[in-house]
């Protein structure tokens, strides 16, 4: 294998894993066999069911052509196997004693790879010609919907309703990745896939989180992404079950939108919201501060009054930039001489709550007031509190949290 062949496999190869699995460029760019062909698809809001009975078509036809269409070009620009002379000295492969059993071998499995691709191009329109007959009734997606239809041997009543709900606007709608998208309709929870569309009534569904994963996005800013598998199973009868993989900050959009309550293991546990998310990285960041030593603190919380306050704001941050140059006075923290009064989870979400909702990424860098005497601080200036012994030690504290 020359050098511009192994070129061609690579490019062919990149290219199929593109058509495939279309990334965000081609997205944007329209190179998907859905824009492609859109006036061959029609339009997915007019004709739900009818659209992806079309677009599964059109998938498996496409992607059966792929590899006959990598021997026509591998045919036409190169001649591997063209018969020709051994050289005198060439080295045997020990595997194949002979050379002439060896491109003998690799010449039938070729041509073998070859007939079967060209099958795969003959039989994948005979297949969906199948499919097509009757008004798409023998197709995969009609089949699952006639388990759901109340009219025996018609699909069309079922296929109706969900292109209604499909055209209001409070419908919830998330692309998973490139080839697949989450629908929760009023009625109907929807997956589509590249070959086939998954469709659960909520009425008799019934839905779980089977497991979740954590991935670190950056090590430098501790930023995490949680993905929360779910799986929804249908109760009628030989209707399959599917799992849905989503963002777990899209957790609470898909719950409200579904009239059935999702199941949460007790050892299973996520962020539902960027709040959450930011809370256990903020108590994370905490416990790195110095502990502070305090006697008098509130019985209950001030905010939930529900734990017990295990916190203080006292200012011990240097007041200067991320290159050590000094703040200026209106930036700088101040001290706080409030009690203890806030649990660290109360003052995470006050702290939350007064950062701008587009400065995400840096939360943990700005400055919040103290709930209580509106003292500026950051997070370096909150400490874990660990009470004093006063029995023990005998002695009056004399820290400034009495004031």
């Amino acid at each position: 294998m020359d050098e511009s062949e192994l070129l061609f496999n690579l490019f062919y190869l990149l290219l199929c894993m593109c058509i495939i699995y279309p990334p965000e460029e081609f997205q944007r760019l329209g190179l998907t066999i859905e824009q492609i062909f859109i006036k061959l698809l029609g339009d997915e809001n007019l004709n739900f069911v009818h659209y992806h009975q079309r677009r599964t078509s059109l998938n498996l036809f496409v992607h059966s052509c792929l590899p006959a269409l990598y021997f026509l070009i591998h045919k036409l620009k190169f001649s591997v196997f063209a018969e020709r002379e051994l050289p005198e000295n060439v080295d045997l492969d020990p595997d194949f004693p002979m050379p002439q059993e060896a491109v003998a071998f690799k010449t039938l499995t070729w041509k073998i790879a070859q007939r079967f691709s060209l099958m795969a191009v003959l039989a994948m329109p005979a297949l969906i010609f199948n499919w097509q007959q009757q008004n798409w009734r023998r197709h995969p997606i009609s089949q699952t919907l006639l388990k759901f239809s109340n009219v025996p041997d018609s699909y069309h009543t079922v296929a109706s309703d969900i292109s209604t709900e499909f055209r209001r606007l409070d419908i919830y709608k998330k692309k998973l990745n490139s080839i697949s998208t989450v629908i929760a309709t009023e009625n109907w929870i929807i997956k589509t896939s590249l070959y086939n569309v998954h469709f659960a009534h909520q009425s008799d569904t019934s839905l779980s989180v089977a497991k979740t994963e954590t991935y670190n996005v950056s090590q430098d800013t501790n930023d995490t992404l949680q993905m929360v598998s779910i799986v929804v199973k249908p109760n009628r009868q030989k209707v399959a079950d599917f799992h849905i993989r989503i963002n777990a900050l899209e957790f609470r959009n898909l719950e409200e939108r579904i009239s059935r309550p999702i199941a949460i293991p007790s050892n299973i546990q996520f962020h539902r919201n960027v709040i959450d998310r930011f809370i256990d990285v903020f108590k994370e960041q905490v416990t790195k501060n110095p502990i502070y030593k305090a006697d008098r603190i509130a019985e209950r919380c001030f905010a939930c009054m529900i734990a017990e306050p295990n916190i203080k704001i006292h200012k011990q941050c240097e007041d200067v930039d991320r290159d050590g140059r000094p703040l200026s006075a209106e930036n700088t923290c101040t001290n706080c001489y409030c009690r203890p009064m806030w649990c660290v989870d109360c003052l995470a979400r006050w702290f939350a709550a007064r950062q701008s909702e587009h400065d995400r990424e840096v939360w943990l860098e700005q400055k919040c007031t103290c709930p209580m005497c509106r003292a500026k601080f950051c997070l370096l200036d909150v400490s874990y509190i660990e009470k004093r012994d006063i029995v023990e030690t005998g002695d009056v504290p004399l820290n400034n949290d009495n004031a």
